[in-house]
Order: C-alpha cells, then sequence, then structure tokens
C-alpha cells in the first residue's frame, strides 16, 4: 500500500461519526443556573485527556454546548469524548479542505467556520452573540448514527430535499425541529450521507429555511485559505485537529485558527489569530506579534521531531488579516 493510500483510507476513516461526548461541562454549569460566559478552552482539555491516559490521541473542545432547555448538544468535534478515530497524515500542503458548502444562508448567519481531523469534517455557518444561531453541514459514506441525547429510537419525519429524499430525526413525531434542536438528513446524488444539525435559530418557517439550506448545499473538496505560511513541520507530524472559527462575541476577535498537531507523542499546537485571541493548546505558548496578527506555538514537552516551540514559531509566516492574501499552500 502507497503512503497516498494509506493517507486515503485514514482520511475515510475520519468521516465515521465520533462517539458521543461523556462528559458536558457547558451543560452542568448551565442546569446549576451559572449562566455567565464560558470562554471555549479548545484542544487544552484535549491535550490534557491524551496526557493523563498515557499516549492516547488527544481529544477537543472545539465550542459551547447549548443549554439544556432546548438539547441542543454540539457535535463531537466540539466536545470531550471518548476514544477518537486515529490521527490522519497530512494529505497535502493545506492542512484544512472543507468537504462541503453552504449556499443560500438566512440573514442572522454571519461566518462560515471550519473544523477538521480526528472527529470528522465540518462546514458550520454562524451567526452572532454569545449563542449564535448554528447549522453544522457535514457529509459522510455510512448514515450518522443517532446522536445519544435523542435517545435509542428517535422519530424519522419524511423530508424531501430538492429531488431527493431525506428525513427530520427527532424525539416528537409531532415536532420534526425537536424543539429548535433540529437534524436533518438525506442521500445526495452520489450516494453519500448528508447531515445538518441547526440549533439557536429564531424567526418563523425554520423548517422551510433549514430544508431549503439543505438543498442548496454542494459536496466535494475544497481548499480552505489560511492566513499563515509554515516552512517544514516536525518530522512525523500528523493533524490531529483544527479549526477556523469566527466566534468575536466569544473570542473577542474575528476569526482565530487553531491547529494541533501530534508527533512521536508530542502534541503541538498553532494559534494564530488577531492580537487579542484567546490561546489553546498545553506548554508555555510561544509567540509573536506581526503583520497585525498573533501567531503562537506551544508544547507538551521540551522538544517534538527534533525542534522546540520557539523554532517551529520561527517557521512560521503571518500573512496579515486581509483574507484576501490568505492562501491554500500553507505548508512547504
Amino acid at each position: 500500500m502507497t503512503d497516498h493510500e494509506l493517507a486515503a483510507k485514514l482520511k475515510q476513516l475520519t468521516e465515521v461519526p465520533a462517539p458521543p461526548p461523556r462528559i458536558d461541562l457547558d451543560r452542568a454549569r448551565r442546569v446549576g443556573g451559572r449562566r455567565r460566559r464560558v470562554r471555549t478552552t479548545a484542544l487544552v482539555l484535549g491535550c490534557a485527556a491524551a496526557v493523563t491516559a498515557g499516549g492516547l490521541t488527544a481529544v477537543s473542545l472545539f465550542g459551547p454546548v447549548p443549554p439544556l432547555a432546548i438539547a441542543p448538544a454540539a457535535p463531537p468535534s466540539w466536545s470531550v469524548a471518548g476514544p477518537v478515530t486515529p490521527a490522519v497524515t497530512v494529505p497535502s500542503t493545506n492542512p484544512m479542505e472543507a468537504t462541503a458548502s453552504f449556499g443560500w444562508l438566512p440573514e442572522q448567519i454571519k461566518g462560515i467556520e471550519y473544523t477538521i481531523g480526528s472527529h470528522g469534517d465540518a462546514t458550520v455557518a454562524v451567526g452572532r452573540g454569545e449563542l449564535p444561531p448554528i447549522i453544522w453541514l457535514s457529509i459522510s459514506d455510512q448514515e450518522p448514527s443517532v446522536p445519544r441525547e435523542l435517545g435509542g429510537q428517535p422519530s424519522r419525519v419524511p423530508a424531501r430535499i430538492g429531488d431527493r429524499d431525506g428525513y427530520w430525526l427527532t424525539t416528537d413525531a409531532k415536532d420534526p425541529l425537536n424543539r429548535g434542536d433540529s437534524y436533518l438528513r438525506w442521500r445526495t446524488r452520489e450516494g453519500r450521507w448528508a447531515a445538518l444539525h441547526a440549533y439557536y435559530l429564531a424567526g418563523p418557517d425554520l423548517q422551510q429555511v433549514l430544508t431549503r439550506v439543505a438543498g442548496d448545499a454542494r459536496f466535494g473538496i475544497r481548499q480552505v485559505p489560511l492566513p499563515l505560511h509554515i516552512a517544514s513541520l516536525p518530522k512525523l507530524s500528523f493533524l490531529n485537529d483544527g479549526y477556523l472559527r469566527r466566534r468575536p462575541d466569544q473570542d473577542g476577535v474575528p476569526w482565530r485558527l487553531v491547529l494541533q498537531y501530534t508527533s512521536e507523542g508530542g502534541l503541538a499546537t498553532i494559534n494564530v489569530s488577531p492580537p487579542g485571541g484567546p490561546t489553546d493548546g498545553l506548554g508555555e505558548p510561544q509567540c509573536v506579534t506581526k503583520n497585525g496578527l498573533q501567531a503562537c506555538v506551544s508544547f507538551n514537552q521540551p522538544e517534538i521531531g527534533g525542534i522546540t516551540a520557539k523554532e517551529l514559531l520561527s517557521r512560521i509566516t503571518l500573512l496579515g488579516p486581509d483574507e484576501t492574501k490568505w492562501i491554500t499552500h500553507v505548508i512547504g
């Protein structure tokens, strides 16, 4: 088997849905009545879990879980979860490739995010606010598993997505939108499974809105431009998790990029954002501000792949906040 074939097979493994979250920290806080702002600590908890478990693949906490009132638990990519699929070898010069794209979106959506890595890939439409409206879009070869929060036997309400058959997944057959925590699934023309997961959306005719969003979705690999160039990574690096996030009301910056790599048991985390954004990762971050952006690199051990965090930072070129100047040839 060639390296390319191995990378392709490992990439397919990431499309299998990750196990549902075992721990729901944010929901526990909210059930206790504490409505204060909870800042995401993506990847840090994942790194800690990996170290504690003695070298298991890291998991990540990518974002807040919605409150119990409407029970819209975030997908596994943004949750503390159990065992995950293996890390993925970097298949190209760009660590972030989108497998799905939105067409039409409602006005309350203000930005597009991307997640990639050991829990699978997703494109995320997000609005504004501390609890912004969110629509997850993903595609996989297999029909997605039933989320644990829906119980063992949720109802499937038939839906029509363009000329394709699909269904809403809900705990109440009379409420396809599942009290605002909505799951819509359908088969694409190519025979793969597409899925929407939406919550915190407001307004009338939400069922028609989400059906229209699904009908206008497009699928296929697309390179996502990123705001940095990395001359080289530590040897034997694997992309474990990454995201390009747009949550100014939570992060204090318009966007931030986080890439986490594993190499020979070490965890290297790269953060890029406008100055002032939060920093994820384990270890003391090494940071630089240049061209209107801040980059930070943190290692969970003194060296990874024969280099230090400071040395990896020196290999990063920041391209500035103008997104028209971001590139898809990111590594090498």
